[in-house]
Order: structure tokens, then C-alpha cells, then sequence
């Protein structure tokens, strides 16, 4: 009776298996390397220190970068 039990679960076991690759080859596999989102740079305001991505802070005619319209007129005065 045990053998016939062991059997049983040796026989589930292998179809698991065998329908768990089965299925695998199948399905679409997700990609090996997905490609990360471009990062930007990053650049400190020089009037107050906030941190803008470098393609959306305004910057002068002497390279420096602002967060604002506000803080390079502040600083222009």
C-alpha cells in the first residue's frame, strides 16, 4: 500500500513537471536585460539650492542654473 502511495506521488510529481515545462515554452519570456529609463542630470539652483533636471532649469549667459524665473532675478539684482 505505501509503494502504491509513493508511486502515486512520484507519478504527480513527474506530470507537474512535465506540464510546468510544457507551459514554459509556451509563454513569452520576459527580457533578460530590461533597458532602465534614461536618467538626466541634475543641477543645483545657484540662488537657492533646489535640485531641477539640467533640461528643465534656466540658465545664464555664464552657465549657471536656476530653478526659477524668480531666483535668477533675485540674484540679477
Amino acid at each position: 500500500m505505501i509503494l502504491r502511495l509513493i508511486a502515486l506521488a512520484l507519478l504527480i510529481y513527474f506530470a507537474y513537471r512535465l506540464i510546468r515545462r510544457a507551459a514554459d515554452a509556451f509563454l513569452p519570456k520576459p527580457p533578460q536585460n530590461p533597458k532602465a529609463p534614461d536618467s538626466q542630470p541634475i543641477v543645483p539652483c545657484k540662488a537657492c539650492g533646489t535640485f531641477v533636471p539640467r533640461d528643465r532649469a534656466l540658465t545664464d549667459e555664464h552657465g549657471d542654473h536656476y530653478c526659477s524665473e524668480s531666483c535668477r532675478d533675485r540674484l540679477r539684482q
